[in-house]
This record gives structure tokens, C-alpha cells and sequence, in this order.
């Protein structure tokens, strides 16, 4: 089963679904929400109940999201963890989050995928970028990531300056 995000919002409060086996495409527009995440925001619910496995690149963009609400003073919160818990365990990622299990609460405007929107995950520039910034943000958040991901970092940055080159030409 591939992996879906559904980001939906009311008002102030914002609720993301992961389901399925999420992985680096998935995760694109997710990263794109955290990078202009609306400044109103003040209460975020990450929902994992129906998330199958997770790869590095995700967890990367949830601690990027996690670190952002931090600094943003945004009540957040991962519901139904479950083993994917100790992946982010594994990672260092777990200090960022309060877990809780529960019910994904109800919001009255889903603003991703949009009505018509092909969920695509988007062109490979974007894929790159969103591979690179999620590990780097691993990395910032536990050193030990650093020789996890090192040479994933050095090969993402590699691929992304011939990306760009070769759309410059």
C-alpha cells in the first residue's frame, strides 16, 4: 500500500494523516507545508494510526515540522504511534513529540490533496531538496545521525547540483 497524506485544518488547529507505507514521495508536499506553515496555527495532531512503515526521509520532515512547532509555540502532538515509535526512537526523533493514542479529531477544510489535486509527489528537484533538508534535520537532531546519513547527505547534495545544472542548460 503506498504511502497518502492528508493535511486538514480548522481554524487554528491543523491535522496531518499519514497512511501506508510512507516514504520520500509522500513526504514532498508535507515538507512544502512545514516551510510556510500558516502562523495561526497553534494546535498540531500527526496521526499515525494507519501508517505502515515510515523511511528516514519522513521521519526527517516530521522532525522538521516537530522543531518548527517548538519554535512556534504550537501545541503538537503524534497520535497511535505504535511501532513506528521506536523507529523514531531509533533516530533520536522521539524527544520532539509528546505520543499520545486517540482519536484524529474532526477538521472542517482538508487542504491537501485539494479537490481535483493528483497528489502527485511532485518533480525530482523537489524530491531531492525534501531527501536533503529531512536528513540534515536528522542529523541537527541527534548526532548520532550523522553516521547514519552522512553519505546520504553528501550523494542528495550531489544529485540536486546536477539537477539543477542540467536544468540550467
Amino acid at each position: 500500500m503506498a504511502g497518502t497524506l492528508i493535511i486538514r485544518r480548522d481554524g487554528n488547529r491543523c491535522g496531518i494523516r499519514l497512511s501506508g507505507r510512507v516514504n520520500f514521495e509522500t513526504v514532498v508536499p508535507l515538507r512544502d507545508f512545514v516551510n510556510r506553515l500558516p502562523e495561526e496555527i497553534r494546535e498540531l495532531t500527526i496521526d499515525l494510526a494507519e501508517c505502515l512503515s515510515m523511511d528516514s526521509t519522513c521521519m526527517g520532515v516530521l522532525s522538521m515540522l516537530a522543531l518548527k512547532g517548538i519554535k512556534s509555540k504550537i501545541a503538537l502532538r503524534l497520535l497511535n504511534a505504535g511501532t513506528n515509535r521506536q523507529l523514531l526512537k531509533g533516530l533520536g526523533v522521539e524527544k520532539l513529540f509528546r505520543f499520545e493514542d486517540g482519536e484524529f479529531p474532526a477538521y472542517a477544510e482538508q487542504i491537501y490533496p485539494e479537490a481535483g489535486d493528483d497528489a502527485a509527489s511532485g518533480d525530482l528537484q523537489s524530491a531531492a531538496e525534501t531527501v536533503l533538508d529531512a536528513h540534515e534535520t536528522l542529523i541537527a537532531v541527534d548526532d548520532e545521525n550523522a553516521r547514519r546519513f552522512g553519505a546520504v547527505v553528501d550523494m542528495t547534495r550531489h544529485d540536486l547540483d546536477r539537477i539543477k545544472k542540467s536544468q540550467s542548460e
